[in-house]
């Protein structure tokens, strides 16, 4: 028989102390933290009567309120500093003598170096510090914009490009310790809500990502080349001033560290977890770089092509929110990722449309509701993948604590990033090799191959479940909703389990 150690504060009486010794001390007592692992040879029990504590962000503190509003705001500006370059920089860098293939590498690189660099910032989170890291992260994303806004005085040719690398790599170092940063913040500052605030921040972004074209557009014909970045830049550099003034601490201390990146990944869950999220990243992405060449056969104005290049991500920031309440709420965290795994799979059937469906009409509808369909669906995976990891890391003997979240949203972070790297040179590949429509069936094969993995994982993790087999048993509301559970569930381990087998609901 296991025993807790003393410092845990994990499980707990009524009373408010902490129990550590065997069975006897811990009967009755309640588990307070929505992570908590319940120990060996322990009895938890949970009613069925107990309300899940709804979000609303009127009832919040004044802390959580402030918290909410200044990553929603970062998030904004990053998203807008990321893609405001998108309408003028490739004629700028064709100015310069760079190749297209150049400059979509520079593009590329901006996700390698987050894939790379996020595991490594959520490994050293706590020893760090996020509020540090978080506003580090944010002053280093601005300084790099506006360094860019200069690039136009630098030489052509190879001084541009290595110029433009360097740039581009250590801003989208900056981004990605705000972006590890700030998931691992929302996780410790809203345990019960992971999700819902989590969509927040991904509609935040969202809307930044769709408005940066358009801005960077609109200020480079107002004022030239460097006009957009000195204005987001500065605006981002301002971000994260006001952050360094008022973003509070974070509450948890220090605290021994309990895992790493590698004992993450032994967990299966985090693993079916993290090949959704690739297979939405590549999904959302693909289109990116081949799309309005392909646009071009239905005489569409450049306007209008930009319009339908919104229509995905602008509903995937619109719907983030929807689908991390739906997490919080009901906890069917599996079957909304096999959900949107198995509607993005349609979803590219459409887009295409697929060769084989010969029903469908080459149309501009069919296409659009293609998209709809992908930007819908799309956070159906990725927004409570987060929560699933989290599951995962507690499965392997992770705390609940800030450590846990840096490592879990580190690799949430790579996961989608190296997803968004591979996805444009893939789509390249694709359309000269086999064409648009067949290319387009790949991404939706790949979409569907995960979703009927994820089904059969999920299916027999479930069924496992009863019997009790592992060793740890993890209760957390988003996974365990209280329409599986009786009355009261009991939770045995180990050999108490064995002897009171029948017994059990």
């Amino acid at each position: 028989m296991t025993e807790t150690d003393e410092s845990s504060p994990l499980i707990k009486s009524d009373s408010g102390t902490t129990k550590t010794n065997g069975t006897d001390a811990i009967q009755n007592d309640t588990v307070d933290s929505p992570l908590a692992i319940v120990p060996l040879g322990a009895t938890a029990v949970k009613n069925k009567t107990e309300e899940k504590e709804k979000f609303a962000f009127g009832r919040l503190t004044r802390r959580n309120k402030l918290v909410i509003i200044l990553l929603s705001m970062a998030n904004f500006f990053t998203g807008c500093g990321y893609s405001l370059l998108a309408p003028f920089f490739p004629q700028e860098a064709e100015y310069k003598g760079v190749s297209t293939t150049v400059t979509g590498l520079i593009f590329s690189l901006f996700q390698l170096v987050i894939f790379i660099s996020s595991p490594l910032y959520g490994n050293f989170l706590t020893r760090i510090g996020p509020k540090f890291l978080f506003v580090s992260g944010i002053l280093v994303g601005g300084s790099c914009s506006i360094l860019f806004g200069i690039l136009d005085k630098s030489p052509s040719g190879l001084p541009f490009i290595i110029i433009c690398f360097a740039c581009r790599s250590v801003e989208a170092l900056g981004l990605s310790a705000l972006i590890t940063s700030s998931l691992a913040i929302i996780s410790n500052e809203f345990p019960k809500h992971v999700a819902t605030v989590f969509g927040f921040l991904e509609t935040s972004n969202g809307i930044g990502l769709m408005a940066g074209p358009a801005i960077g557009g609109f200020l480079y014909e107002a004022g030239g080349y460097g006009l957009p970045f000195f204005v987001i830049g500065g605006a981002v550099l301002a971000t994260g001033m006001l952050m360094f003034f008022i973003l509070p601490v974070p509450h948890d201390g220090n605290f021994e560290r309990k895992g790493s990146l590698l004992k993450l990944l032994m967990s299966p869950i985090v693993w079916f977890s993290s090949i959704g999220i690739l297979a939405s990243s590549i999904a959302i992405v693909y289109l990116d770089p081949i799309f309005a060449n392909y646009l071009e056969k239905f005489n569409l104005s450049t306007s209008t092509i930009g319009l339908i290049f919104v229509i995905a991500p602008g509903l995937y920031g619109l719907t983030s929110p929807l689908w991390g309440y739906i997490s919080d709420r009901t906890g069917y965290n599996p079957p909304m990722i096999i959900l949107g795994n198995l509607m993005c799979g349609i979803a590219f059937l459409l887009i295409g449309p697929a060769p084989f469906l010969s029903f469908l009409p080459v149309k501009l509808w069919v296409i659009i509701i293609g998209l709809v369909i992908t930007g819908t669906f799309f956070g159906a995976t990725v927004v409570p993948s987060m929560k699933c990891l989290l599951i995962g890391a507690l499965e392997v003997g992770f705390e609940d604590n800030l450590d846990t979240y840096g490592v879990v949203s580190g690799l949430f972070v790579s996961v989608f990033s190296i997803g968004s790297f591979i996805s444009p040179m893939m789509a390249g590949v694709l359309v000269d090799e086999i064409g648009f429509r067949n290319g387009a069936v790949v991404v939706s094969g790949i979409n569907f191959c995960v979703m009927i993995l994820s089904s059969i994982f999920f299916t027999l993790r479930w069924y496992r479940r009863p019997s009790l087999a592992d060793d740890v048993y993890v209760r957390y509301d988003s996974i365990v909703p209280q329409a599986m559970t009786d009355e009261r569930v009991e939770i045995s381990f180990s050999a108490e389990f064995s002897k009171t087998k029948d017994s059990h609901p």
